[in-house]
């Protein structure tokens, strides 16, 4: 059978949405500073449903919004919090599975070139490497230009582990850096990500581009979101002004899922407001068809 590799869905998003009273700009790693109770059982629920690669919770911990939020010295402490709360999901479910570092934007989601330097953007996120050091595996995602994910790619691959880039692109087609596909692919093909992918677009955008995507990079794949818009967040705004559309149900969000496999993809998941009954509707979709693997088993 064709090995694919089964991220998990939206776990930020997921964890917000479960959390009790939490607003904050860190996102759910206030919930994880607070109520970590809910990001492991968030972590349990999408290995039961079947995902085979789990990201850490520190999508909104980088140095410079911990900066932002008076709490950078307490950086290490919280990226361990994300590794104990997931290694004792794992312990639960006793299930075999990857644990992915996440590199992130590092100021804020949905914005377009940063005006910082390579070695600026490259000296934080081998920061973000070190404290996750201890991943199976790294995602480079949602990024929207090519400085960063170059940045991210270098300080990846310095560690020698497996790393996927994801870049999320706009209605056009574009990053919202303007670039296209084919010069966000030229700028990090370079470091020799496992997979570089599409993720936290529309699931009709990601079908759209999934065909020129394959035919730029050797192994390529996609995780949606099923927000009705990011606009507010990219305005500034926390994720609590996002909604989540009513259409994208998990059969629905499936029949995206075989279409991107169909047009190449190898890793698929979800991203915001995926969850675990979506993660658990494709799991059962491909059982049979497909040998769903970790992402550091992709090429093996």
């Amino acid at each position: 059978m064709r090995p694919i590799v089964l991220l998990d869905g939206g776990l930020g998003q997921e964890i917000y949405r479960r959390a009790r009273g939490v607003s904050s700009p860190l996102w759910s790693v206030a919930v994880m500073r607070e109520q970590p109770e809910v990001v492991k059982a968030v972590h349990v629920d999408f290995i039961r449903a079947g995902a085979r690669t789990l990201s850490l919770n520190t999508y909104a911990a980088t140095p410079t919004r911990l900066r932002k939020q008076g709490l950078l010295e307490q950086m290490p402490a919280i990226h361990q919090r994300a590794f104990r709360l997931l290694e004792e999901a794992i312990e639960i479910t006793g299930a075999d599975v990857d644990v992915a570092g996440c590199l992130p934007p590092l100021a804020a989601s949905y914005q377009g070139q940063p005006d910082r330097s390579f070695d600026d953007l490259s000296e934080e996120y081998t920061e973000l490497v070190r404290v996750q050091a201890a991943a199976d595996v790294f995602l480079a995602e949602t990024m929207t230009n090519s400085l960063e994910a170059r940045a991210a790619s270098a300080a990846a691959r310095a560690l020698g582990k497996p790393f996927g880039v994801a870049f999320r692109i706009e209605a056009d087609g574009r990053l919202r850096s303007g670039e296209n596909l084919a010069e966000a692919i030229s700028a990090v093909k370079y470091y020799a990500p496992s997979a570089v992918m599409l993720n936290c677009c529309e699931p009709e955008l990601l079908s759209a581009a999934m065909p020129e995507l394959a035919g730029l990079y050797p192994s390529v794949g996609g995780y949606a979101n099923a927000f009705e818009s990011v606009e507010a967040v990219a305005g500034g705004s926390l994720v609590d002004a996002l909604e989540a559309r009513t259409d994208v149900s998990p059969e629905a969000y499936v029949e995206h899922v075989r279409r991107w496999l169909a047009d190449g993809a190898a890793v698929v998941g979800g991203c915001c407001e995926i969850t675990p009954a979506h993660i658990s509707a494709i799991a059962s979709a491909l059982a049979g068809e497909y040998e769903l693997v970790r992402f550091s088993q992709l090429g093996q």
